[in-house]
């Protein structure tokens, strides 16, 4: 397999964004200050034109989130912040408002790459297509789709298709989910979802019999497609995204690496230069980790569990049976360290936790209720790993190529950088005016300039290859000379690898132009209803749309066998407090519909009655 790749990692700020491409990223998505669709993971110009700055030293991209749903009042402000980011050198937005693509279209936004975010709910080839015509420069496609899907898009379209790999899921398709927005008015498309899929619920039938009590029924595994790394990008794939722009650095760190050796181990070309040297062993399971699904439908419907109802918080890793259990504590033959999270499961499905402060051997202590005998015993927080994580933990460097040569009297360092293939490499050459004189012995003196010459220091560069010319090098020349030059020839190389990157892109004046850009809108395309911020959601619109399905996992999926018999009384309702959300299904679509909260007593059955 010898396929073009990109590594996409989230950032939540300037430091993430950094380890990121420490760690092998090849491109790296985060947040402006505003419109980014995660309130908390917001970063000033400065630091994102920081983290674009260091990204292009590696031949890495940034790609900023404006993926909200915009107000007509925020328009002029988004387009600055185009503008600003741009100026920036960022090398694409990632956009749910389709109103910026035709801005960039009537030239009031500068001509950056405009991605399609997931959240406008890229579901299907139809609507693939559509983005491609409007002109899209890359879509990213929902979450929910299988690698047979994914392939069948690919076929038929050109633009460029970024998956999901790695991270949270939403229950709800992404753009559809509107249950925070109209139940407590913080909009999932606006970048303030309160997270009700992480709630927890009883659940009803139509008669009010209790069917499920106080679980967290709309809480999903997290995504993990490590295994399946080889069916993405056979189904062509061009860009495998990790989920977590609310993340901290060791996430960051740690689910980076562990996807670029996986990557790298499958001999897929990357998409940015160099290589990476890690200092630790990446494991997914000790950083924040649920159980974990591939989340691949087959035939429209899951095969294995996709949900965690016993608690929407990281379980971590597996480490086995709890043992012998005595007065104040248990026994268990996995490693504990003090300073470590552990975890279970009681009897009554309640999910509990605690703070280890003394082991001894096996034992591991602690107050309050112990797990029973037989337990699983999961570790949501392992404290040496943590430590590990915080100091440096990789390192990038890309290949350079140092060539000495002495033509017509006169002695130049070049410098050529590792290049992708079918690309030609960056290359600076610099001339010394040391005069020449012979060697006393030539090939001793070819071992020290070669020595000098490839020592890089702090850069992120690496000596692939020291020569000279000719190959018989005769002459001597001073090692301050030669340090001279190559601080010079590194210098010059980071500004021609920075130039490159921006291409031939200029920069936007900062002044308003003084069009509105709601009149250029409705100037242009005078027919066309928008999507936007104030579009409200319709009577018959469902808070959720999933393919996740409680029918299925309860055992009474119709299209599976063994369960044409069962019959449930629907609608069903998810239930918390007062407030009660009719939960219905199209069992021909495989989908599953939340409705919107009935908040009176007088809708339980039991209560009609009198």
């Amino acid at each position: 397999m010898k396929r073009k790749v990109e590594l996409l990692a989230p950032a939540r700020n300037l430091e993430c964004a950094i380890e990121a491409v420490n760690h092998g990223a090849d491109a790296v998505y985060m947040g402006a200050d505003r419109f980014g669709a995660r309130s908390a993971a917001g970063n000033p110009a400065g630091d994102i034109e920081r983290a674009v700055l260091y990204a292009h030293r590696y031949g890495a991209r940034i790609f900023i989130t404006m993926n909200t749903l915009l107000y007509d009042r925020e328009l002029e402000e988004a387009v600055r912040m185009a503008r600003d980011l741009y100026n920036a050198g960022a090398d694409a937005l990632i956009i749910q408002d389709i109103r910026l693509l035709y801005l960039r279209r009537e030239r009031v936004l500068p001509p950056i790459p405009l991605h399609a975010s997931t959240q406008m709910d890229n579901a299907t080839l139809e609507k693939v297509l559509y983005l491609q015509k409007e002109g899209f420069e890359r879509v990213v496609l929902a979450r929910e789709l299988s690698p047979v899907q994914m392939h069948q898009i690919r076929e038929k379209t050109c633009v460029e298709l970024e998956c999901f790999v790695h991270g949270a899921l939403c229950v709800s398709y992404s753009g559809k989910c509107y249950i925070s927005q109209e139940d407590c008015g913080r909009s999932a498309n606006r970048g303030d979802c309160a997270q009700y899929c992480r709630l927890s619920y009883d659940l009803e039938d139509a008669g009010g019999n209790v069917m499920v009590r106080n679980r967290h029924l709309l809480s999903l595994r997290d995504m993990d497609r490590s295994a399946h790394l080889e069916e993405l990008l056979d189904a062509g794939m061009d860009s495998l995204k990790i989920e977590g722009r609310l993340k901290d650095v060791s996430y960051v760190k740690n689910i980076t690496a562990y996807y670029r050796q996986k990557l790298d181990q499958l001999q897929g070309q990357k998409t940015s230069p160099g290589s990476c040297t890690f200092f630790f062993t990446p494991d997914p399971r000790k950083t924040f980790h649920r159980d974990k699904t591939a989340y691949f439908p087959e035939n429209g419907r899951f095969t294995s569990p996709v949900h965690q109802w016993h608690t929407p918080k990281s379980t971590g890793e597996y480490l086995g049976k709890v043992g012998r259990v005595f007065q104040g504590g248990f026994e268990t033959e996995a490693v504990v360290n003090t300073g470590d999270g552990l975890c279970f499961t009681l009897p009554d499905g309640t999910f509990s936790g605690f703070a280890v402060n003394r082991v001894e051997g096996k034992r591991v202590y602690r107050e309050g209720t112990s797990p029973e005998p037989g337990m699983d015993l999961y570790r949501n927080f392992d404290r040496l790993f943590d430590k590990m994580l915080k100091g440096k933990t990789a390192e990038r460097r890309m290949d350079l190529d140092i060539e000495l040569s002495a033509p017509d009297g006169r002695c130049s360092l070049t410098l050529r950088r590792e290049a992708l293939p079918g690309e030609q490499p960056d290359m600076v050459t610099v001339w010394m005016d040391t005069p020449l004189r012979e060697a006393l012995d030539p090939v001793q003196g070819r071992d020290f300039l070669a020595a000098t010459a490839a020592r890089l220091g702090n850069t992120p560069y690496r000596a692939a290859r020291v020569t000279f010319q000719p190959a018989d090098f005769p002459w001597f020349i001073p090692a301050s000379a030669v340090a001279r030059a190559k601080r010079e020839a590194l210098d010059r190389m980071d500004q021609l690898v920075r130039r490159n990157a921006r291409g031939n892109r200029d920069t936007v004046s900062q002044a308003w132009s003084g069009q509105d850009p709601v009149q250029v809108l409705k100037k242009a395309y005078p027919s066309t209803s928008f999507l936007t911020a104030a579009t409200p959601v319709g009577e018959d619109t469902p808070m959720m749309v999933s393919r996740y399905c409680l029918k299925q996992v309860l055992g009474y999926c119709p299209r599976e066998k063994g369960n044409s018999g069962k019959i449930l009384q629907e609608p069903l309702f998810l239930v918390r407090g007062q407030k009660r959300f009719p939960v219905t299904f199209d069992c021909q679509a495989c989908l599953m519909f939340v409705g919107r909260a009935i908040s009176s007593n007088l809708a339980r059955p039991q209560d009609r009655k009198k």
